[in-house]
C-alpha cells in the first residue's frame, strides 16, 4: 500500500508558516476534491492559486513560502496524485495517526470532509444532484460526516470501530468519485475562493 511519507503535524506546521489557518486534513480534503474535478491539476497551480486568497497577495505569499513548506506541500500533492491515479485502491485520507486521541481524529475527519466539499466546489461542481450513479448520495453522506466533530463520543471501542468504518467509507467514496468524475473534469478550477 502506498502511504504518504510525511507526518500530519509537519504539513499543519508548514501551512501555519504560510498563513493558512486550515489544518492538514482540510487542505488534503480540498486537494482531493480538486483532483476529482480538475483535469491536469499541478502542484504549482495548487500552491500559487488555491492556498492564496487573492491575486494581489500572490506574489507576497509565494515569496513567504519558505523552501521547506513548499517542498512538504509539493510532496503531499505528489503522493496524493499518485494514490488517486493508482488502480490498486491504496488511497488514504491524510489524518492524524492513531496515537492522537479519537476526538482529534474525528475533528480531522470532519475537516477533511469539509475540505473535500470545498475542493469539489472550487473545481466547478455546482449541482451534486446532476452527478452520475451514487455520487449525489455520496456527497450527501460526506456532508453529514463533515458534521462529525459535533457527535458525542465516549472514546470507547465501539466509537473507534465506528470511526474506522467512516474512514473506510470516505476512502472508497473518494476513489469512486475519481473514477466517475473523469468524464466531467474541467481544465481549471472555477471558484477563486481559497485558503487564507
Amino acid at each position: 500500500m502506498s502511504e504518504i511519507d510525511i507526518q500530519y503535524d509537519e504539513i499543519t506546521d508548514a501551512l501555519s508558516r504560510i498563513g493558512v489557518e486550515q489544518d492538514a486534513a482540510e487542505v488534503h480534503g480540498a486537494l482531493c476534491g480538486l483532483f476529482c474535478t480538475v483535469n491536469g491539476l499541478n502542484a504549482a497551480y495548487w500552491l500559487d492559486n488555491t492556498l492564496t486568497e487573492s491575486p494581489e497577495e500572490d506574489a507576497m505569499i509565494i515569496d513567504a513560502l519558505n523552501n521547506e513548506s513548499r517542498s512538504l506541500l509539493t510532496q503531499l500533492f505528489t503522493a496524493t496524485e499518485k494514490q488517486l491515479s493508482s488502480h490498486d485502491f491504496d488511497f488514504e485520507l491524510f489524518l492524524p495517526d492513531d496515537d492522537s486521541g479519537l476526538f482529534s481524529r474525528v475533528e480531522a475527519l470532519s475537516n477533511w470532509c469539509q475540505g473535500f466539499l470545498l475542493g469539489l466546489s472550487q473545481g466547478g461542481l455546482t449541482d451534486p444532484e446532476g452527478l452520475p450513479g451514487d455520487l449525489p448520495e455520496i456527497v450527501k453522506d460526506i456532508v453529514e460526516i463533515s458534521r462529525a466533530e459535533s457527535y458525542e463520543l465516549s472514546d470507547d471501542t465501539q466509537d473507534e470501530k465506528d470511526f474506522m468504518e467512516l474512514i473506510e467509507f470516505v476512502r472508497v467514496a473518494v476513489q469512486l468519485f475519481v473514477d466517475e468524475m473523469q468524464q466531467f473534469q474541467v481544465d481549471e478550477p472555477q471558484d477563486d475562493s481559497g485558503y487564507h
